[in-house]
């Protein structure tokens, strides 16, 4: 024997999923790294303050946290850091000041 639910079931349904996809899609939006990356911005990991880092005088910033140490940036400064790190095979010598690691 098998269920079918009944027409209103079915449009309770629809209306639960269409309200969660737009829950979703409101909390995304509100969530992008490039609205939170601004002069007064926190971390996500642990809401403490970040500093912006301009890597090498190269135009590519980073976010980087004063208390855990992590490390944001938005797509656009990654792509900008891959692309420059292909063209001048600087890429290990970036992360390294990214890191704040000795090499």
């Amino acid at each position: 024997m098998s269920f079918k639910p009944s027409n209103e079931e079915q449009k309770w349904a629809k209306q639960q999923e269409l309200d969660i996809r737009k829950k979703l899609h409101e909390f995304t939006n509100r969530v992008k790294l490039e609205d939170m990356l601004d002069e007064e911005s926190v971390c996500p990991a642990d809401g403490k303050r970040l500093e912006r880092l301009e890597i090498n005088s190269t135009g590519i910033f980073v976010h980087r946290c004063v208390y855990c140490g992590g490390i944001w940036l938005n797509r656009n400064d990654m792509e900008q850091l891959l692309n420059s790190a292909k063209k001048s095979n600087k890429f290990i010598k970036y992360l390294s000041k990214i890191f704040n690691i000795k090499i």
